[in-house]
């Protein structure tokens, strides 16, 4: 991808920190708003009163149609949180088209390929460094940052249990639109499209725009014990998009690294396979060894052939 040009294509939108401004402006509201009509649809759906809101957490675990509840209230606040946010602000805003969020056009089928195969390779050297954040230990001095910080993980690793607990095909079907599709979608508009966009535009250096982008992506999931491997996935989709100058080529790796999870959660809770594959983190050490230098050597790969591969400028 010609980078000068990238650039002078930038300087005929908003100015950079305006932007990032506005962006996470709309994003705020549009969170809101989100996860106000997600509450009102999930309440709906089980039943409750505006006594039972304190317990809601409670009711949708104990309650039939909890799971679908609470995954159909995922999925209306991402959509608005972040599709609906983030087209806002680009059409509205920038009065741009959808399709000028990218640089080229959509590439061959083989960087597609290409992509899902340096996730598959990374996932050794993924599952480590969850392991490694989950081990970090917070001097005494902030122990009660410590405290808090594992009762927020404590208490949305019960959620995303509850979430995860996919033993239908409907539930599977589900289960990928709203945790795959939706959120790989929305997620890269926002993290990739506009926030990692702006950075470069703002810094004329790609790669603290990529690394800043990845590590607000990672902290924006409140999960403190897993913002190392989040954020190393992030700066991966950033590398895509910046490497291939198209959006497709993130959303298609976001969507297939969620997707993986959601079906090895189906295959776990049908019988399929063992819960063991459920814990990803517990590789030998030579295994993730070989991951990073695969992985490593995918990627250069992927930097040093894409432009090979991809269609020309739309």
């Amino acid at each position: 991808m010609n980078f000068d040009k990238v650039l002078a294509k930038m300087s005929e939108e908003r100015p950079a920190l305006s932007s990032i401004l506005l962006v996470i402006g709309i994003l705020l509201i549009a969170m809101v708003i989100g996860n106000v009509l997600a509450a009102v649809v999930m309440i709906f759906m089980v039943g409750a009163g505006v006594s039972d809101l304190p317990n809601i957490q409670q009711m949708l675990t104990s309650s039939d149609k909890g799971w679908w509840a609470m995954i159909a209230g995922q999925g209306l606040a991402s959509v608005i949180t972040f599709i609906l946010a983030g087209i806002i602000y680009w059409v509205w805003v920038e009065k741009k088209k959808p399709k000028e969020l990218n640089f080229n056009g959509i590439p061959k089928y083989a960087v597609f390929g290409l992509a899902i195969l340096i996730e598959l390779c990374f996932l050794p050297l993924n599952g480590w460094l969850q392991s490694l954040n989950e081990a970090f230990v917070f001097p005494e001095s902030l122990s009660g940052l410590e405290r808090t910080l594992k009762a927020m993980e404590e208490s949305l690793a019960e959620t995303t249990e509850f979430l995860t607990q996919i033993d239908t095909f409907p539930k599977l079907i589900f289960g990928l639109l709203v945790i795959a599709v939706i959120a790989g979608v929305g997620e890269e508009l926002i993290f990739r499209g506009l926030i990692q966009r702006k950075l470069y535009a703002g810094m004329k250096n790609p790669h603290v725009a990529i690394w800043l982008a990845a590590f607000i992506f990672a902290a924006i999931h409140m999960q403190f014990y897993g913002i190392l491997p989040r954020m190393m996935l992030g700066a991966m989709f950033g590398y895509f998009f910046y490497w291939t100058g198209n959006l497709w080529v993130p959303i298609a790796a976001h969507i297939f690294n969620n997707a993986f999870a959601v079906i090895v959660y189906y295959l776990i809770h049908t019988g399929h396979v063992s819960k063991e594959m459920e814990d990803m983190d517990n590789f030998p050490v030579p295994v993730i060894v070989m991951s990073v230098f695969i992985s490593l050597g995918l990627m250069w790969l992927f930097q040093k052939n894409t432009h090979k591969i991809v269609h020309n400028n739309p």
